[in-house]
């Protein structure tokens, strides 16, 4: 094999990861939905790798033997077939009639442990000399901040992501091109997510590329103040940290509109106040009652009454009732039925009763 069928071939094979990385990103993206609209979690995707046959033509252009002329390229996208994970969260709006609810097989946890200001000297200190950097732009700010994956699971995320079971690897040992450009797709996963959380400032989050200690060392002053977090990963078997650092000049500026969305109360002028208050004594209630004062019956008839008997007064049927509220006359009304309710029509409303002290 000469030197360009070489590189052919191992082009081919980068390009196959390269599509596999893309396609499987959004794993890890997922790892928390429970709903789709095929129904159901959802479900890893796995790459599924073929051999590709050379043509003859292409073998006597590049000296190729026959029996290597196997390139690599992705016959399919298929989902895990393995059963979901159920959780005991009766809560949930996807749990089932005994409040189990399915995830994704792989389960993953993040949770922030610590955040705390430290100078980027400080926070570089804290990182090993074999690990995973990244810089991320921030915009509007055209600040940088950095994002350090601790490789103890570093390669469970990998591993993962290239349809395994989430084992870990070498921990004295890099990282291999490839596997840097799949922590790429999950660093931009991290990034939107970064941005969706402090939307409240507009950031904007752009993953710059990946870094080694010393490059890293020079993209801020040494004793630039960071807001340092630090979260906690588990994923199976495997627990490791990931850490942001962001300048204090972004921190700050959302601390500050914090402060300001929480102490910040438009005074209401006395018209907004008085149509507050009307608008609170609309929605009260008040105990109304539908009368006919002044009916009488002899007692004779009050002795004998029982259930099922009518009483008779002396009253015409159009006679009208009276609505009161709270004892006090608001109209004249008829007693009247609405489907299985009663109800009163108004008919005459009374003069409004003048307030005491009112002339």
């Amino acid at each position: 094999m000469n030197l360009f069928g070489m590189l052919e071939l191992s082009g081919s094979a980068l390009g196959a990861e390269r599509q596999r990385a893309e396609v499987v990103a959004a794993n890890m993206a997922n790892a928390q939905t429970t709903r789709t609209p095929a129904g159901g979690p959802y479900r890893r995707q796995l790459v599924v790798f073929q051999s590709q046959r050379r043509s003859r033509f292409a073998l006597a252009l590049h000296s190729l033997h026959p029996e290597s002329a196997a390139a690599v390229r992705v016959a399919a996208v298929v989902n895990d077939a393995r059963p979901p994970v159920l959780r005991f969260e009766p809560g949930h709006p996807d749990a089932n009639a005994e409040g189990y609810v399915a995830y994704l097989r792989v389960p993953f946890d993040c949770s922030l442990v610590s955040a705390e200001h430290l100078t980027y000297r400080e926070f570089l200190q804290r990182v090993p000399e074999k690990t995973y950097l990244a810089s991320c732009g921030v915009a509007p700010f055209d600040a940088v901040a950095v994002l350090h994956f601790d490789l103890g699971i570093t390669f469970p995320i990998i591993d993962i992501m290239l349809g395994g079971g989430g084992k870990a690897g070498e921990l004295k040992r890099g990282l291999t091109e490839i596997e840097e450009q799949i922590l790429e797709g999950v660093v931009r996963i991290i990034c939107r997510d970064l941005q969706t959380s402090w939307q409240a400032i507009n950031l904007e989050f752009n993953f710059g590329s990946s870094l080694q200690i010393s490059h890293a060392q020079r993209l801020m002053p040494p004793d630039e103040k960071n807001l340092c977090l630090s979260f906690e990963i588990k994923m199976s078997e495997a627990r490791g940290t990931l850490n942001v650092a962001v300048p204090a000049l972004v921190s700050n500026a959302l601390l500050r509109k914090i402060s300001a969305d929480s102490s910040y109360q438009r005074p209401h002028s006395p018209v907004e106040s008085r149509l507050q208050i009307q608008k609170r004594l609309m929605e009260c209630l008040f105990s109304v009652e539908l009368a006919m004062p002044g009916l009488e019956v002899p007692l004779e008839h009050l002795c004998r009454v029982a259930p099922g008997d009518l009483l008779s007064f002396e009253r015409s049927v159009s006679a009208p009732a009276v609505l009161a509220v709270e004892e006090v006359t608001v109209c004249s009304a008829a007693p009247v039925r609405v489907n299985s309710r009663r109800a009163a029509r108004v008919l005459v409303l009374e003069a409004p009763v003048a307030a005491r002290g009112e002339r």
